[in-house]
């Protein structure tokens, strides 16, 4: 990852001192190494590091966007139910949900991926209509991530309103960074991790005081007593979706996962 992102440093500094300068050619083996950390479906193994069962997960096409998640398996990331529904002409959710081809699951918490893989089946929680108790949806990976990658164990318990809980995400309120004399634009975001406490907790869902941003829906809530993902973050500012103003949100709630466990074990049979 190193070297990719020295390759692309280069090339941003190269073009930025004008269109007569000649960007020489890569040798043989960064060429190879680019292709290998941008092709879909490649993990490479030894590459991982703690932490890495926090994902992005990136829509493309004319529903492009990022959400985050957690792998709770070998091949399955759970994240959010909006986050995999479509949008319509004015950027609002619609009923209609992405096709797996238009989704894939990037793994790493630098900027810069280390591997990326497919998503071959996309499983909603039943009932999902924009609720936050029903904001869930699973994700079946067209091949297995490197057994090295720990995914997350799940709790289905009544939330300790005295205990602690932890987020990890990929958002950010900052926009992308327009690439000079190109058209590419980068998102130099790294995996981050909040601390906070519960503030209520129901049947439906529970709500953490944390400095969530746009980006983090669908990442985990993990219980730190007991390391369980407890819920994903589905909205900020107690319950409206804060992705209008882009700001960071004190307050985020999610759905108790019991409410979505069919759905949750189906997509784990696959």
């Amino acid at each position: 990852m190193r070297l990719l992102r020295c390759v692309v440093l280069g090339l941003v500094a190269a073009t930025a001192q004008g269109c007569s300068y000649s960007i020489p050619r890569l040798s043989f083996a960064v060429e190879q190494r680019i292709l290998r950390e941008t092709t879909l479906d490649d993990m490479p193994e030894g590459q991982s590091e703690a932490g890495d069962g926090v994902v992005r997960v990136v829509r493309t096409g004319a529903h492009a966007g990022r959400c985050s998640g957690a792998l709770v398996g070998p091949r399955h990331v759970m994240t959010a139910a909006h986050c995999v529904v479509r949008r319509d002409g004015h950027g609002e959710m619609t009923v209609g949900r992405i096709e797996p081809g238009e989704l894939h699951v990037e793994l790493g918490g630098g900027y810069l991926p280390w591997g990326r893989v497919g998503v071959r089946l996309v499983r909603s929680c039943d009932g999902y209509a924009g609720d936050v108790a029903h904001d869930l949806a699973m994700l079946v990976l067209s091949k297995p991530v490197p057994a090295e990658v720990a995914p997350f164990a799940l709790g289905y318990d009544v939330p300790d309103e005295a205990a602690v809980y932890e987020l990890g995400g990929f958002g950010t309120s900052d926009k992308p960074k327009l690439i000079p004399k190109t058209g590419w634009s980068v998102s130099m975001v790294e995996r981050h991790v909040f601390r906070g406490p519960v503030v209520h907790v129901n049947d439906a869902m529970l709500m953490v005081e944390l400095p969530a941003r746009p980006g983090d829906s669908g990442g985990p809530i993990v219980d730190t007593a007991t390391g369980r993902l407890v819920s994903v973050v589905s909205h900020g500012r107690a319950g409206d979706d804060w992705s209008a103003s882009g700001e960071a949100s004190p307050l985020v709630t999610g759905p108790r996962l019991h409410a979505c466990e069919g759905a949750i074990a189906d997509a784990l049979a696959r």
